[in-house]
């Protein structure tokens, strides 16, 4: 067996999926997972359907103990580091802990970005990427009449929808006048919109935060929003008794950064998930990639069996069964994912390109009343991007003809209508 010691900073949906890639006979005498959370790994991306009640911890985690005793896997919680001695190979623990490490693996993910504007701190403004603010807002609860979240982006989103099933009033704040602007355009927001409006929710589009309030001294609890409407060039206030922020991500890098790891948005790393230093990789949400950052599930997958398989071959005893050169399959490559989201109970699919340009060509179907909308981009006869709202079944097969690069020309007049009619 070998002597080696891999330690994972971080563990979340990352962190996670490394683990169960590497599967029970990885090469490693022990893994030590610190985790700076009192609870044990949650799937965050059910955070959402656990704010509405429709779903338990307990049911949102994966993995019991004796999954972990069989991997040879300890978890440490409310394991705060504090730094990282690359000299040593050491990780250094605020509580005093030391763990050597033979490779360290950096999966500390991301924060909520909170915009740099008055009464941004009180004690009542929340993001929405933890357990923790999960909490905060179950906590809450029973005295909020009003919550504002601030971002209609797919958490944002989620986060509005699950704290008006509490039967609390809800205003969804957005200044891109489309919602969820990086997944979809402005007919599919709308169809999203109809959704929201008669779920109850109070849906604003070109609005941007200017200022938090309180009628309190000290100002630590905020009741009012002031925000400027774009397209009346007018200033608005709204009274609330929660700010939920989900305007964007921040990578945790500063433990990275203060080691000497090389970081630009994020911690840099290569094509084999590998950073600056021998021996320390990072993956997900902290880490960058040719200057991309990550918020989806599908590349940190990627990246999660890439760098199992990394691990493998650097740290496999046996040296027969070390490969003598990398293999090509390990390398990370930025590529088109199928992005698939569940918003509000509507179902919607993003593949590729979804805005049109001069050089592409629109095939769409909309059904207002059934709440159906496809839209393909076709550039030289050849798929380039795709939308599915509501009806879906097709998004795998669009994405594969993407991907193959084939003229579909001869699949025009069906191709909206799915892979049973062409």
């Amino acid at each position: 067996m070998a002597t080696n010691i891999l330690v994972i900073i971080g563990n979340g949906l990352a962190a996670n999926r490394v683990l169960e890639q590497l599967g029970e006979n990885h090469p490693f005498s022990a893994i030590h997972v610190l985790s700076d959370e009192p609870v044990a790994h949650y799937n965050r991306i059910m955070l959402s359907p656990l704010l509405a009640g429709e779903t338990t911890l307990n049911a949102i985690t994966p993995h019991d103990k004796e999954w972990y005793q069989s991997r040879r896997i300890s978890v440490y919680l409310k394991q705060n580091v504090e730094r990282i001695d690359t000299l040593t190979q050491q990780v250094i623990c605020s509580g005093g802990d030391h763990f050597a490490y033979d490779a360290l693996i950096l999966a500390t993910g991301s924060r909520s970005f909170v915009p740099d504007i008055p009464g941004a701190d009180a004690t009542n403004v929340v993001g929405f990427r933890s357990l923790r603010d999960v909490d905060t807002m179950f906590e809450r609860l029973p005295d909020i009449q009003h919550a504002t979240v601030i971002g209609a982006g797919l958490l944002g989103v989620e986060a509005a929808t699950g704290l008006r099933s509490h039967g609390i009033q809800v205003t969804l704040l957005h200044r891109n006048p489309v919602l969820m602007n990086r997944q979809m355009d402005a007919t599919a927001s709308a169809l999203l919109e109809k959704e929201l409006l008669n779920r109850g929710i109070d849906v604003r589009t070109g609005c941007t935060p200017l200022k938090l309030c309180s009628s309190n001294t000290p100002k630590l609890h905020i009741n009012t929003i002031q925000f400027e409407q774009a397209e009346r060039h007018i200033q608005q206030q709204l009274d609330t008794d929660l700010v939920v922020f989900a305007t964007g991500i921040i990578a945790n890098k500063e433990l990275a950064e203060s080691a000497g790891i090389r970081c630009g948005q994020g911690i840099q790393v290569d094509a084999l998930m590998r950073t600056s230093h021998p021996h320390i990789y990072a993956l997900g949400e902290c880490c960058e990639f040719n200057g991309n950052t990550y918020g989806l599930v599908a590349p940190i997958w990627e990246q999660a069996s890439i760098l199992a398989r990394q691990l493998h071959q650097q740290y496999q005893t046996d040296q027969q069964q070390r490969l003598s050169t990398a293999d090509p399959l390990l390398s990370y490559q930025e590529r088109e994912y199928l992005t698939k989201l569940k918003v509000s109970g509507v179902d919607i699919h993003s593949i590729g390109q979804f805005e049109a340009d001069s050089s592409t060509e629109v095939l769409q179907l909309l059904d207002e009343h059934a709440g159906i909308y496809k839209k393909i981009l076709l550039r030289d006869e050849r798929i380039v991007g795709a939308l599915c709202v509501g009806d879906v079944a097709d998004s795998h097969w669009y994405y594969e003809l993407m991907q193959q690069g084939d003229s579909v020309t001869a699949l025009r007049p069906t191709l909206l209508f799915g892979q049973a009619y062409c």
